[in-house]
């Protein structure tokens, strides 16, 4: 991904940074759930290859989201509040596992589920900005699980995250831009209840 430059630290940067993260967590805070298109693009550097993925994404507030992928085709990334399930079809099997393994509160959007806090989880600089955005950098103040600099992308006005990039620890950039984001539509549970295809089996890990 593309790296921005950061301004160099200062006592009005800092101070600045801590008003986007606190409107930013206001924000999702008193958002009970949302949907949104997104799309997404995958950097491996050590297979100097580049994937393009695209879907919608629902999410509701505490510790339940959906990943509906359109590609690849039926691919599904489900958080029930309890478990997390990551559904491949051509591999006709689901992986499973506690959302409280994948989603400490330290781990990059784990706030969107209601399950972190920004300033208490991360070290924030604002860097340099478009006219409407604020460009935000994070970087966790512990071991987040394979995750480096994580960058924001937020929406001046609204605290709307527009787009999100991670940085792995293998080089390894993924991008997330969201647009045609609805809030408070009152999702039912049932979307985020996992229904299992004829033929799948469920692969258990961490349990």
């Amino acid at each position: 991904l593309a790296l921005v430059l950061c301004f160099p630290p200062s006592a009005a940067g800092a101070q600045d940074a801590d008003f986007v993260i606190e409107g930013l967590q206001k924000r999702y805070d008193s958002t009970d759930d949302y949907v949104a298109d997104f799309r997404q693009e995958t950097e491996l550097k050590t297979l100097d290859r580049s994937l393009k993925f695209w879907g919608k994404v629902f999410f509701q507030r505490p510790g339940k989201m959906l990943w509906r992928y359109e590609e690849p085709k039926d691919q599904v990334i489900l958080a029930d509040g309890e478990h997390l399930f990551f559904y491949q079809p051509e591999e006709k099997q689901i992986i499973k596992s506690p959302l409280s393994n994948t989603f400490r509160s330290d781990v990059p959007l784990s706030f969107l589920l209601g399950m972190g806090n920004l300033k208490r989880d991360f070290k924030a600089a604002l860097m340099e900005s478009a006219k409407e955005l604020f460009t935000l950098q994070l970087v966790p103040r512990r071991d987040s699980g394979g995750f480096g600099e994580i960058s924001l992308g937020v929406e001046k006005g609204t605290f709307d995250i527009l787009w999100a990039r991670f940085h792995d620890l293998g080089d390894n950039v993924i991008t997330i831009y969201l647009d045609g984001m609805r809030r408070g539509i009152g999702l039912k549970d049932s979307v985020f209840q996992l229904e299992v295809p004829g033929g799948v089996d469920i692969v258990e890990f961490g349990n």
